[in-house]
């Protein structure tokens, strides 16, 4: 279940990245609420098809969701959008982008790490 809710996080996020490409959707939506949207529907689709529930598929999720994210944004762009689609999403313009991407980066190891401890006992 963390591991789904884990990789649900991340393939929200590059979806949001991919959607904020998008300049007449990006000023028109507001991003973050779509982010934690998708945040629960993809956990909730993962949990129904069963999917997305090891280490393995964490570790390459987050290899494919960083390297998405960062050929979309650019290294300028990494360090702003999705802090900005986070800030944006709960409603808070005050708080630092800096603060944003260090809560991001905690949550993104401390995430995998957690998946990892508490994997089952069969995966690989």
């Amino acid at each position: 279940m963390l591991a789904r809710l884990y990789n649900s996080f991340l393939l929200s996020m590059l979806i949001s990245v991919i959607l904020f490409k998008f300049e007449w959707l990006e000023m028109r939506v507001n991003l973050g609420w779509v982010f934690f949207g998708l945040v629960i529907v993809l956990f909730l689709l993962m949990g129904a098809l069963k999917i997305f529930a090891s280490f393995f598929a964490s570790m390459i999720n987050l290899i494919i969701s960083c390297a998405g994210i960062f050929l979309l944004t650019g290294q300028e762009g990494i360090s702003i959008i999705p802090a900005s689609i986070i800030r944006e999403g709960i409603r808070q313009n005050h708080v630092s982008f800096s603060a944003i991407n260090y809560a991001l980066t905690a949550i993104i190891i401390a995430g995998l790490v957690l998946v990892f401890i508490f994997r089952n006992k069969h995966e690989y």
